[in-house]
């Protein structure tokens, strides 16, 4: 005979505060800017109080405008940028780290963990005024070699611009990715790596065969929230470029930012949000699959 398994409520009711609260934070958030993204939303309207119903051309005045086109190319490629020098260069420091002695690694690791500690702002305005127009530390140096270069502007040309505002924001990121690839790789087991090693096995062979497949379940997680963060990079641009930048150093962020609170056009803004929210998942897709595979394996 089969007998019914009574249902535990429990569980149930300690989630339902979580629940409860995502839904109020994020939830309730999403549906107000899926309904403004269809309005049209401007100072009458909120004097008025309620949005002009629009339909779909938020939307297709957002995709037939060429300079939105010409802004996602460009927040593609600069996150693509960020993203792969910040998971270089910290894999590399992890590696490093791995094969230092107890002294150095513990000096590199507080390192680390004050930079990682130092609030966004401190640290935006210390890379700032290392390239300031008046009081650039880095032009210093330079002449103090024998080049010529007083109260030089790196942000008249936008390569150098971005050059730098990339720099900050991988030199933020690289805590988190150091300490976190460190900690998987001293979770390899070393029986492996010997076993490697008496096999006659190379240092690039060891990586490609032993540690990379076992460490690629944290590369895919970092890698994937290195892209939604560095997509939506907004206070760097704004803070290095006193709040006023050109449209060259538009990202979509800065975009959507000045379509809504700068034109007052907030039906716009929403559109190009949902738009951005729907290119992150659509980028992520991948990896996002990858770890759903594996967390079913």
């Amino acid at each position: 005979m089969r007998t019914r398994r009574k249902k535990n409520p429990w569980p149930y009711l300690l989630v339902s505060p979580s629940l409860f609260a995502l839904g109020i934070i994020l939830c309730y958030p999403i549906y107000k800017l899926i309904r403004l993204s269809f309005e049209k939303y401007g100072l009458s309207e909120i004097i008025a109080g309620k949005g002009t119903f629009v339909g779909l051309q938020n939307f297709a005045d957002t995709f037939t405008d060429p300079e939105f086109w010409k802004i996602l190319e460009r927040t593609i490629f600069f996150t693509g940028g960020m993203v792969l020098v910040s998971v270089v260069v910290g894999a590399w420091l992890a590696h490093l780290m791995l094969n230092m002695s107890p002294i150095l690694r513990n000096i590199l690791n507080g390192i680390l963990i004050l930079v990682w500690a130092m609030p966004q702002l401190v640290s935006i305005s210390v890379w700032r005024w290392m390239f300031s127009f008046n009081f650039s530390i880095v032009t210093a140096v330079i002449n103090s070699l024998g080049f010529e270069m007083d109260n030089h502007n790196y942000f008249v040309n936008t390569f150098s611009g971005f050059l730098i505002i990339g720099g900050c924001v991988a030199w933020g990121a690289l805590p988190f990715i150091t300490i976190s690839i460190y900690a998987a790789l001293t979770q390899v087991p070393k029986e492996l790596l010997e076993a490697a090693e008496i096999d006659g096995a190379n240092s690039r062979q060891v990586f490609r065969t032993i540690i990379f497949p076992i460490l690629l379940p944290v590369y895919i997680i970092i890698i994937s929230l290195s892209v939604i963060w560095d997509f939506q990079v907004f206070s760097h641009i704004w803070i290095f470029l006193d709040s006023r930048p050109s449209s060259e150093y538009y990202t979509i962020a800065i975009y959507a930012f000045q379509k809504s609170f700068g034109l007052s056009e907030y039906g716009m803004g929403a559109a190009i949000s949902l738009i951005m929210i729907l290119t992150l998942i659509t980028i992520t897709g991948y990896y996002l699959r990858q770890m759903m595979k594996m967390g079913s394996e």
